[in-house]
């Protein structure tokens, strides 16, 4: 049974899957005003531009998180078009 929020924003939409996740840490060290631990909940998708979290979240080294671009129709997920996230 997989573990999986969606947090939705204006412009962007994230994905985080907690089976998946091997907590690296590298989120919530890059964007805190994005990813914060301490507040509830703890992705603001609205918290930087969808670019910069897209950045950030293709340093996801697990692929536990991933987005849905919704500024661009385009881009999805990790910017590696064989990436399988």
């Amino acid at each position: 049974m997989s573990k999986q929020k969606l947090y939705y924003g204006k412009d962007i939409e994230v994905m985080f899957d907690s089976e998946v996740c091997i907590h690296s840490g590298i989120c919530v060290k890059g964007l805190p005003a994005v990813f914060d631990l301490s507040k509830r909940p703890w992705v603001n998708p609205d918290g930087d531009t969808s670019e910069a979290i897209a950045q950030h979240i293709d340093t996801c080294p697990s692929g536990a998180l991933t987005y849905k671009r919704l500024d661009d129709d385009i881009q999805q997920g990790k910017r590696d078009e064989h990436a399988s996230c």
